[in-house]
């Protein structure tokens, strides 16, 4: 019988599913030991042996990850922080053996939730990295709610048991860049980034943390995480004020070039990106290592498909001034 026999007939002698065959025959975590004894059993009875290129397809999809990448902005503009991203999941990715399938935002846009689901497992992706997570993406939402995929949110605040997040502590962060050029009861603008924003709202919560904690006069204005925003929004200030500080590195680019002259008014940015080194001096901000960042996910990602549970994982980063 030995070479007659196929994995669906192994699958039917044994009261489960293909794909659970396969699993047992790779020694996938997850599968009862009920289970597998009876695929085992089955198998040995049968002399069924493993189709070697399906096989080693299968390996390859199973070690397949997809990353999911958010941009859609007309305001902010594109720096490096994603490109470092992706090249520190990639670089991460080859050394776990894994493969990665980058997915943009625009892939999958138009379609339902339900076709979402079946685009994810059409691609073999099990386990989702989703870098620019928002809280509008009703898709992800959905990804995460019903428990489809293992997920790896960078920058959200969400943890579930096979939902982990990477990502600094914004919120102390924000307290630390902040703090590190007010004084108490200064006339602070604080530009905070978008309103659907997760990474937006812990910022600024630190901010605002500081703001009670020195009795600061806190002006709070959404400039969208962009550059020409920010701009605008300082040029037209008929006041002035003693700080200001920026959630991101380019709108603090921005508010520098509107200041001009006002050399007086202290400034802040948040990143640590490249460009605040050509264009702006003397500007305090938080550096984060976006490439260490990508990398974390990857390895968190391998983390939810050994069996463990979702977790928080908090990664270092450095208050410093820039200068040119």
């Amino acid at each position: 019988m030995a070479g007659k026999v196929g994995i669906k007939d192994v699958a039917q002698m044994a009261g489960v599913s293909a794909g659970t065959v396969t699993k047992v025959l790779k020694n996938y975590p997850g599968i009862s030991e009920r289970t597998r004894q009876k695929v085992l059993a089955v198998v040995e009875e049968t002399g069924y042996i493993p189709n070697t290129v399906a096989s080693a397809l299968s390996t390859k999809q199973n070690n397949r990850i997809g990353l999911y990448i958010y941009i859609n902005d007309q305001y902010q503009q594109i720096d490096e922080i994603n490109m470092l991203y992706i090249l520190g999941a990639f670089d991460r990715a080859r050394k776990e053996n894994l493969e990665l399938v980058t997915v943009f935002h625009g892939s999958i846009e138009n379609l339902s939730n339900e076709d979402t689901v079946r685009y994810f497992r059409s691609i073999h992706a099990e386990t989702l990295i989703v870098f620019g997570m928002n809280k509008n993406n009703e898709k992800i939402h959905y990804l995460m709610q019903e428990g489809h995929m293992q997920m790896v949110i960078i920058d959200a605040d969400l943890i579930d048991e096979h939902v982990s997040t990477v990502m600094i502590d914004h919120r102390k962060a924000q307290y630390e860049i902040a703090d590190r050029i007010c004084s108490p009861q200064d006339k602070v603008l604080y530009l905070c980034g978008k309103e659907d924003g997760y990474v937006s709202d812990m910022r600024l919560e630190g901010m605002r943390k500081l703001a009670e904690d020195k009795q600061l006069d806190l002006t709070v204005i959404n400039g969208e995480f962009s550059e020409s925003k920010a701009y605008e929004i300082v040029k037209g200030l008929t006041e002035t004020y003693d700080v200001i500080v920026c959630a991101n590195d380019l709108m603090a680019i921005g508010a520098k070039r509107a200041l001009g002259d006002h050399t007086d008014v202290k400034l802040a940015g948040f990143d640590g990106i490249r460009l605040m080194e050509y264009v702006a001096d003397d500007v305090l901000t938080c550096r984060q290592d976006f490439y260490e960042i990508g990398g974390a996910a990857v390895e968190a990602a391998v983390h939810l498909r050994q069996g463990h549970k979702g977790e928080k994982v908090l990664l270092p980063y450095e208050i410093t001034y820039i200068h040119r």
